[in-house]
């Protein structure tokens, strides 16, 4: 829930909707809220979807997953802070979502 998390109160600042959504009409359309938003789940979903996510847990093993997923955190992490456009942005939430894919089968809570 972090990234789901912080990622609302980013989305209503000023800087962001005019530096990366480009848009000075004074709101992110709701289509594209909904993406940045939701992307990073879909990320999740797609690498935590069994077959994926036990490939990597059966070839690869534990600890290497996790830290395939903390590398896949960290190149969407950087894509999202360095995003100018909003594509940018959205392909660096579906990147840095992938990488829970890894997280969720491996660590134990």
């Amino acid at each position: 829930g972090l990234d789901i998390g912080y990622i609302g109160p980013i989305i209503e600042s000023v800087s962001f909707e005019h530096d990366v959504v480009h848009s000075d009409a004074g709101s992110i359309p709701s289509g594209t809220e909904g993406l940045i938003v939701s992307l990073f789940s879909l990320g999740a979903m797609l690498t935590a979807f069994p077959p994926v996510s036990s490939y990597f847990l059966d070839c690869w093993g534990r600890k290497a997953s996790i830290m395939i997923g903390s590398v896949i955190f960290v190149i969407g992490s950087v894509v999202q802070a360095l995003a100018w456009s909003t594509t940018q942005l959205l392909i660096g939430r579906f990147v840095a979502g992938m990488s829970l894919g890894f997280f969720f089968p491996a660590l134990v809570l």
